[in-house]
């Protein structure tokens, strides 16, 4: 013999599936959350990773490169041979005494490879991290990106599934524009 429910029991068993339901759209949102919120950290790491070596010593010889022309600006070696010239009138202290120039005139007076050695081993020993190519951060980024979009697209469509079924979704503060705009096909 069937069973008559009452209209309170179905109520009931009606209120529990939504909020069953209700609980587990949370739970996944949640979660997306979360690999949202670690595709993010991942994506500042690696911008704010330290660059490999060749782009150290690329930067340490072009700082150097610029220090030097801009000390050779006021210094003129040629008035040591001048017939009445001295190593005074050549301007090096001048240019040792001025903070802007004071690199570059030990870069002329053949301390280059002192300075760059210097540079590079303490810009190599200062690094937090792992050291990264260009190329790799480059690819790496458009991935993680690309991987974030992706992740935004599918919470805005769960959000727009809940909703067209009663289910009240705030969005993140977070959230992209772009994904919040979306229509429904491009999600």
């Amino acid at each position: 013999m069937a069973s008559k429910l009452s209209i309170s029991d179905k109520l009931s068993a009606l209120f529990t599936a939504q909020a069953k339901a209700s609980s587990e759209f949370r739970r996944d949102i949640s979660q997306l959350e979360s690999e949202l919120a670690a595709a993010r950290n991942r994506l500042s790491d690696l911008r704010n990773a330290p660059v490999a070596l060749p782009e150290i010593e690329r930067r340490v010889d072009q700082f150097l490169l610029d220090e030097e022309a801009e000390a050779r600006r006021d210094f003129a070696p040629s008035n040591i041979s001048a017939h009445d010239g001295n190593a005074g009138s050549t301007y090096i202290a001048d240019v040792l005494a001025k903070a802007r120039t004071n690199i570059g005139a030990l870069v002329i007076l053949g301390f280059r490879d002192q300075i760059r050695e210097a540079l590079i081993s303490e810009a190599g020993s200062s690094c937090i991290g792992d050291a990264i190519s260009e190329d790799d951060r480059s690819a790496e980024i458009k991935r993680l990106i690309g991987e974030i979009q992706k992740l935004e697209k599918i919470r805005e469509k769960i959000n727009r599934l809940a909703e067209e079924q009663g289910v009240s979704v705030p969005r993140s503060e977070f959230a992209d524009p772009a994904a919040l705009l979306a229509k429904d096909k491009d999600l």
